[in-house]
C-alpha cells in the first residue's frame, strides 16, 4: 500500500501581502561593476548604443540610432538592456511638461526640436516622445566604455589590414 504524502502547509493571503511589501521595499541594487563592464565589452551594439546615449543624452531614439548605426528596433532592444543594468534611465515628455518630473534641459531640447511644427504634431510627439538619460550609476562606466570602444575600433582596423 502506498503512502499518501500530505501537502505541506501553504502561506496564506496575508503572509504574501507581508512578502510583496518587503520585497518592494527594498531597493534593487546595481549590478556589480565588472559584470556590467563585461557586457559593454563582449556585446558591441550594446557599447555603441551607450556612448551615443552618452554624446546626446538627454537622447531621442532617433539620434541614437542614427549615431550608433543601427536600426531603432535593434536600439530599443540595446535601450532596454541598459535600462536593466541601471545605466541609463527613460523619461517621458509629457511627464516633463506636465511637472511630474523636473527636468528643464529635457523641455528646452523638446520645445526647440518642435518649434517649427504644427501643434497638432507637437500634441503627438508630446504623447509619444521620450528620452535617454545617463543614470549616475551609468556616468561612472563612460570612460570605461570609451577606452572598450576604441580598443574593438583598433582590433578591427588591425584585421583589415591584414
Amino acid at each position: 500500500m502506498q503512502k499518501i504524502e500530505e501537502t505541506p502547509p501553504l502561506n496564506s493571503v496575508e503572509e504574501y501581502e507581508k512578502i510583496k511589501k518587503e520585497l518592494q521595499s527594498k531597493p534593487q541594487g546595481d549590478y556589480n561593476a565588472s559584470y556590467v563592464l563585461r557586457q559593454l565589452q563582449t556585446q558591441d551594439n550594446l557599447r555603441k548604443t551607450f556612448l551615443s546615449a552618452i554624446k546626446f543624452s538627454p537622447a531621442r531614439i532617433s539620434e541614437i540610432s542614427e549615431d550608433a548605426l543601427l536600426s531603432k528596433p535593434t536600439c530599443y532592444s540595446q535601450l532596454h538592456k541598459l535600462l536593466e543594468l541601471r545605466l541609463i534611465g527613460r523619461i517621458y515628455v509629457m511627464s516633463v511638461m506636465d511637472g511630474t518630473v523636473k527636468n528643464d534641459e529635457i523641455k528646452n531640447k523638446f520645445v526647440q526640436w518642435t518649434s517649427n511644427m504644427p501643434d497638432s504634431l507637437k500634441r503627438y510627439y508630446l504623447a509619444k516622445t521620450s528620452f535617454w538619460v545617463i543614470t549616475d550609476y551609468g556616468k561612472q562606466f563612460a570612460v570605461r566604455t570609451s577606452e572598450l570602444e576604441n580598443q574593438f575600433k583598433k582590433k578591427r582596423g588591425r584585421k583589415e589590414n591584414e
